[in-house]
């Protein structure tokens, strides 16, 4: 190899963001990074292990970078104690694979000390412990578009077990509510954490809640959250929907409709002029819902396992 493998420092902070606002440049729903947003929305947080951090380092430059990481679920219904060995990130340049299949199988030799026979990369089954906010909204997963990045991966042993569509929307002006079959309330506030690993997930953004209230009885909630970083590339903040459901009795009356026209206002209001989601491939009806309010489909999303053997 004419490229060495070295385990994090901040003395690579600099080529690190460099190579990743490179190499990301082309998708406008990835906020760029530098060293002080890095320190501030990653490296803080408590489960942050720099030994899982790798780097790749040729003629003293910073040419690829993985991060790995064993750490606690996201979501509301995750446990807090269980801790799940994966992959969050792998960044290198196209024309360098064996950087890429280098970097994959530091992390995996580093992951194995998790004694698990499962690990994760870049997925959304146990949650979004790093670059939530900051890599394609609430929900981050693999791309499709770094087509290199699913090639290291691949030869690293991880197979394609989940896809997921982000779907995205211009709101160029303040957009109507829509009215479902019910009468609704609408009622607003901060998202309620569920345990500390939620709320880590979470730093440096405030998520919102925005449930549809029928007669006192919540009958359906849509989380969103406004993504200040990605005005540099988009030219405004976005607005994003990281979850949402309805009661079973209530579904296909216009409730789902109602609440993300109503969050898309709010956004709106408070400056979003774009809005993006994630939603499961195989989920039409959702995937309706938004396209009737202006989402298209932009980005194909990749998770990936691998099994011990």
């Amino acid at each position: 190899m004419n490229f060495s493998i070295e385990n994090y420092d901040r003395k690579y902070l600099d080529g690190m963001m460099e190579l990743y606002n490179k190499e990301t440049v082309f998708e406008p729903y990835i906020a760029p990074l530098n060293p002080d947003r890095f320190i501030e929305l990653v490296e803080k947080k408590s489960y942050f292990d720099p030994t899982g951090l790798f780097i790749a380092i040729e003629s003293g430059k910073v040419v690829g970078w993985i991060h790995a990481c064993i750490a606690p679920g996201s979501e509301r219904h995750h446990r807090p104690e269980n801790k799940v060995p994966q992959i969050r990130m792998l960044i290198y340049p196209r024309e360098k694979i064996k950087v890429g299949h280098a970097l994959v199988s530091e992390a995996n030799t580093w992951l194995r000390q998790s004694d698990q026979k499962r690990f994760l990369a870049i997925h959304a089954q146990e949650g979004y412990p790093f670059y939530r906010g900051i890599w394609l909204g609430g929900e981050p997963m693999g791309m499709s578009a770094m087509p290199h990045v699913q090639l290291a991966l691949e030869f690293g042993g991880y197979k394609n077990t989940q896809e997921s569509i982000m779907m995205t929307a211009k709101i160029d002006q303040l957009p109507n509510v829509y009215n479902s079959e019910v009468n609704l309330e609408f009622i607003t506030s901060s998202t309620n954490m569920a345990h500390s690993p939620m709320r880590e997930s979470w730093i440096g953004f405030e998520p919102m809640t925005t449930t549809a209230v029928l007669k006192d009885e919540t009958i359906g909630s849509i989380g969103w959250v406004i993504i200040p970083y990605l005005a540099k590339r988009l030219g405004a903040p976005c607005l994003n929907i990281w979850s949402m459901g309805v009661s079973e009795p209530y579904r296909q009356k216009g409730v789902a409709t109602a609440l993300v026209s109503y969050v898309m206002k709010t956004g709106y209001e408070l400056n979003a002029r774009f809005a993006s989601v994630s939603t499961q491939l195989w989920n039409i009806p959702a995937q309706k819902t938004y396209a009737k309010l202006g989402f298209i489909p932009h980005q194909l999303t990749i998770g990936r396992t691998f099994e011990c053997k």
